[in-house]
This record gives C-alpha cells, sequence and structure tokens, in this order.
C-alpha cells in the first residue's frame, strides 16, 4: 500500500516542461539516427555507381552536365 502511494506523489510531482524536454531529446535522437542510416545507404549508393560505371566523370550533383550521345 505505501508503494503505490509512493508512485502516485512521484507522478504528480513530475514538471512537465521536463517531461517535455526529455521526449524532445529521445525523438531528436531518434531523428539523428534516422538521417545518419539515411547518409549511409546514400554513399553506399554513391560508391556502388562509382564501380558499376567508372567511365561517368561529370554527373549532375557535381556541377556538370552530363551529356547525351546523339
Amino acid at each position: 500500500m505505501n508503494a503505490h502511494n509512493d508512485v502516485k506523489r512521484f507522478d504528480q510531482s513530475l514538471d512537465a516542461r521536463l517531461v517535455l524536454a526529455a521526449v524532445q531529446l529521445r525523438v531528436t535522437a531518434w531523428v539523428d539516427l534516422l538521417v545518419a542510416r539515411w547518409l549511409a545507404r546514400c554513399a553506399a549508393n554513391v560508391e556502388a555507381a562509382q564501380v558499376l560505371f567508372p567511365d561517368r566523370k561529370h554527373t549532375p550533383w557535381s556541377g556538370h552536365a552530363v551529356r547525351s550521345v546523339q
């Protein structure tokens, strides 16, 4: 019975600002993790493309347009 009362008092003493700050930190950490995974996949795709297409030196993201063969 005493343990139940202690838990109840603990919940009432929590500051909502501290709880929201903790949630914000967790969400920020989760987003950082997802972005890091996405960037790692992008880097792996670029490396794979460089292996598959070694003769393509100019790409749209390098500032040069890829010329089409006519």
